[in-house]
This record gives structure tokens, C-alpha cells and sequence, in this order.
């Protein structure tokens, strides 16, 4: 993978620096091939901030061919510099791979670093394994924490309000939600989380 440098004086700083701030006026006009070289080469000289963004161009294929392991690299080092939304990134990449376990492990550094948003994140883990209990203080923690955005507030009061019609037990797995739609509120939870995921996409 990608060697990074760093900064090891005054003049590396500032070229870095130069870079990224080229980069962010490209991004800003929507020169997204320009800004990712940029953003890409102040990655490589050491730029810390850099390493988050330059995962995100990878990650969503702006600028440049999408590459998950690439994304994941970059998100890596950011997470390792204290950026909480990478964390939360790289857990979003592992849940889209199928890799729960992994998934929630990322969500969960990021809710310790303090991106409030993970929370849903895990919250529905939780309820696609049909853990209902577990569910519920994730979707509450991101109802009131008042560094959740108004997306991930209005997602978590929906399923909250679900669980309270759903007070059933166990919800269905996720198989076996689309066999059950329209059969009550048992597969209702799965079909919200599931939309609720695809139109974040």
C-alpha cells in the first residue's frame, strides 16, 4: 500500500499544507480529479486531515476509481490520528461486506471518539440479528446526543417508535423479513432499517 511521510520540518509542513489547500479549492469547484491528486499527495507528505478525505474519494469513487481496500487503508490511519468519522467509515465498509462482527468493532471506536452518529449504526446490527434489547440505548443515544445530525435523529425516532409497536419479542431475521411483508409488525422493523439504509446510500 501507499507509503506516508512525516512531516519532518518547517518546509515539508508547508508544502503539505499548499497541497491541501489546492486540493480543497479544487473540491470546492468541483474539480474532483484535481482535488483528489491534491488532497492525495498532502496524504503522502504526512497532512494527518488529509487521510480521512482522501479515504472518502476513494471510498464514494470521486475524483478516482473506487477502491474499499484503498478507502480502508486511509480510514485506518485517519482513525489512528483520532478522526471519529473514519472510524465510523470503515465500519460502514465492513457492514456492506457482511462482516458484522468487524462492523460493530469500528462503530464502537468511533462512538469512543466521539461520532455520536455510529450509534445508529450499531443500533441496526442489533436489530437486523432481531436483539432488540441491545438496540434500543443505541437508538436513544442518538435521539438525545446533541452532535447527531438531524438524519440520524429523525432515523433512530423512527425505529424507536417501531420497537414500541413492536413489543412482541424477537423480530423476524432478515431472510425471512421479505417473505413476511404485509404480515404485521413482526417484519415491519427489517423492511424500515433496510430502507432507512438505502436511502443513506
Amino acid at each position: 500500500m501507499l507509503k506516508t511521510r512525516k512531516l519532518r520540518n518547517l518546509a515539508q509542513a508547508n508544502r503539505a499544507n499548499l497541497l491541501y489547500q489546492r486540493g480543497d479549492e479544487a473540491w470546492r469547484k468541483g474539480q474532483l480529479r484535481s482535488a483528489f491528486k491534491d488532497f492525495l499527495a498532502a496524504a503522502r507528505a504526512g497532512m494527518a486531515p488529509a487521510f480521512r478525505i482522501v479515504g472518502q474519494f476513494y471510498h464514494r469513487g470521486d475524483g478516482v476509481k473506487a477502491d474499499l481496500d484503498a478507502a480502508l487503508y486511509w480510514y485506518r490511519l485517519a482513525s489512528r490520528n483520532g478522526e471519529d468519522s473514519a472510524a465510523n467509515n470503515i465500519g460502514c465498509i465492513w457492514r456492506d461486506r457482511g462482516k458484522l462482527g468487524r462492523a460493530l468493532r469500528w462503530f464502537e471506536r468511533a462512538t469512543r471518539l466521539g461520532d455520536a452518529d455510529a450509534n445508529i449504526n450499531i443500533a441496526k446490527i442489533y436489530l437486523r440479528k432481531g436483539d432488540l434489547a441491545r438496540a434500543h440505548p443505541y437508538l436513544t443515544k442518538a435521539c438525545r446526543s446533541p452532535w447527531t445530525t438531524e438524519q440520524t435523529k429523525h432515523e433512530a425516532k423512527l425505529l424507536l417508535g417501531e420497537l414500541k409497536a413492536n413489543r412482541t419479542g424477537r423480530v423476524a431475521q432478515p431472510r425471512a423479513a421479505r417473505a413476511l411483508i404485509g404480515r404485521g409488525t413482526r417484519s415491519r422493523l427489517h423492511i424500515r432499517v433496510a430502507a432507512l439504509d438505502a436511502a443513506r446510500r
